[in-house]
């Protein structure tokens, strides 16, 4: 992802807004932006942050009146000009009411520095004794590069075209954010990415315990907080967004309360349905439908999975669905699977092919109707099964599948059985997936961690419960 430091005057609460504007503009556009108050924690080092502005590949200018007779801005104004490539490195904002671009009206900053210089040395010659004064006199060379300087960087900077603050804003910095990321560079807006951040955008907006912690998480991570919480959380790295923001930030949530309470309740329901979300994100969307458009020109009744383990598989075969995963750790294992996931059955040594197809259709009925125990199907069961099993991948209610590994001596595997289940269940979906052989279908480093830091936030809640 692209970064952009801001400098500005931050003591200014109309350069604040502006800033947050910005930052807004920046995550619509998947740009990061690094400012001050959510870059430096709470005892951190503010000289640290303003030496890493200096070296920053892109930094936004605030300039104001305010700005030329900050310290600390023109400290980071130094430090940006020191390194190479001033103008290719620097977006400008002249806030109205700056004026530096004429000769003449750089002279009062001239005269302005002049007499911090004299009111610093002033104060250091009334001292009886000037021993331990290093960091004062460090402190006056600052000041008198400022002086040495100050008409340079305006110079400078009064030679590049720039635009007003209001056209920057009514623009919503089309023209600076081109300069960082052109548009041409900026994917084409995937609808189910928007979708899965307006359906995270409104489960926040109706869990404010959940969108505070969130909020605490993000500033704990050094994440510029935009104004769209949603967008700040979706246009991240999916991982670091479970693992480094969402899980701590539901543990903190739910620290707060009995898990009696209703909060409690409602917290844990409204984190769970962020993570469904969020995890879709790990998901390749390009690559799933090249994978997609890839089986249907073979004549394949479907494509086969890249995955290594059935949380991958339900997370792929959501995605694919355009709807929320329900995931659960699996007692028992190491797993995570999808909630409406329908194993294979244990088949007897000897068995043929009927016995076996009749033990799957069992087993299917088994998951849609738990509440109907049967040993047998009819010919209405059958059809009863059929009808309800096309309902609900129709309105998309439930997602049962029978995921399949190609790598084991499964019958499904087999294309005369499978042939067989498809006749006798039209509308069961069956996926095939295998852990190699082909382009991975997530896009995580390590999926076998993303599944344990799924895992351990499903369990979140049994983890609380055995704290003293």
């Amino acid at each position: 992802m692209v970064s952009v430091y801001v400098s500005y005057a931050w003591k200014e609460e109309e350069q604040n807004r502006l800033v947050d504007k910005l930052g807004e503009a920046c995550a619509a556009r998947g740009i990061e932006l690094r400012r001050d108050k959510t870059s430096i924690a709470y005892g951190d080092s503010i000289r640290r942050f303003m030496d890493e502005i200096g070296t920053g590949g892109h930094v936004v200018l605030v300039l104001s009146d305010a700005y030329f007779k900050s310290e600390y801005c023109m400290y980071e104004l130094r430090q940006i000009y020191d390194n190479k490539d001033f103008r290719q490195r620097v977006n400008p904002i002249v806030l109205s009411g700056t004026p530096f671009h004429k000769p003449k009206d750089r002279i009062p900053y001239v005269k302005y520095w002049e007499q911090e210089i004299a009111d610093l040395q002033a104060g250091l010659n009334e001292l009886s004794d000037q021993k331990y004064t290093l960091e004062l006199r460090k402190d006056l060379d600052g000041y008198a590069e400022c002086r040495r300087l100050i008409v340079e960087l305006q110079s400078t900077l009064a030679d590049m075209n720039t635009l007003t603050e209001e056209v920057h804003v009514g623009t919503d910095f089309a023209a600076l954010l081109d300069r960082i990321l052109p548009q041409s560079a900026v994917a084409v807006p995937d609808p189910f990415r928007t979708q899965i951040t307006n359906e995270i955008r409104n489960i926040l907006a109706s869990s404010s315990r959940l969108s505070n912690s969130l909020q605490t998480a993000m500033s704990d991570a050094k994440i510029a907080l935009g104004a769209d919480l949603a967008a700040s959380l979706c246009t991240g790295d999916p991982e670091r967004a479970l693992e480094d923001l969402l899980f701590p930030a539901t543990k903190n949530a739910l620290m707060l309360f009995d898990p009696r309470q209703p909060e409690f309740a409602d917290t844990w329901s409204a984190a769970k349905s962020v993570l469904a979300w969020l995890s879709l994100l790990a998901v390749d969307g390009e690559w799933l439908g090249q994978a997609n458009r890839s089986a249907l020109s073979a004549g394949k009744l479907g494509f086969e999975i890249v995955v290594e383990t059935p949380l991958g598989v339900e997370l792929v075969s959501s995605r694919h669905r355009q709807i929320a995963p329900r995931l659960r750790a699996q007692r028992g294992t190491s797993e995570v699977v999808g909630d409406e996931l329908i194993p294979q059955p244990q088949y007897e040594t000897g068995w043929g092919d009927e016995a076996a197809l009749d033990k799957l259709v069992l087993e299917v009925w088994a998951r849609v109707f738990p509440e109907e125990s049967r040993s047998t199907l009819s010919p209405k069961d059958l059809r009863t099964l059929n009808n309800e099993l096309r309902f609900r991948d129709r309105h998309k209610t439930f997602h049962h599948y029978i995921p399949v590994p190609l790598e084991q001596a499964s019958r499904l595997c087999r294309p005369d059985f499978y042939q067989k289940v498809l006749e006798k269940l039209p509308a069961i979906t069956v996926i095939f997936f295998k852990p190699s052989g082909g382009t991975p279908a997530l896009l995580v480093s390590d999926e076998d961690y993303f599944r344990t830091v799924i895992r351990n936030f499903l369990t979140i809640p049994e983890q609380l419960a055995r704290k003293p």
